[in-house]
């Protein structure tokens, strides 16, 4: 498993658990940590891939609130 990987499997499941701690700050600190460290393509490819499918619809509208600004 290459280091690439790695950091992208750990970035996930730290995302997942902000989001379920219903925590934007850290999701937020997460994010920018893997767009530096993996870049935005591969971030954004990880998200729309791998992190919306697993989550529910309620996990879905508040990170949706999350970038808006809006508290749920």
């Amino acid at each position: 498993m290459t280091l690439e990987t790695r950091i992208a499997l750990f970035l996930m499941g730290e995302l997942v658990a902000a989001l379920r701690a219903n925590d934007p700050d850290t999701f937020k600190r997460w994010l920018c940590g893997g767009v530096e460290d993996l870049g935005k393509t591969e971030v954004e490819e990880l998200l729309l891939d791998w992190l919306v499918p697993l989550l529910n619809a309620v996990e879905r509208d508040r990170l949706v609130a999350w970038h808006l600004g809006v508290s749920l």
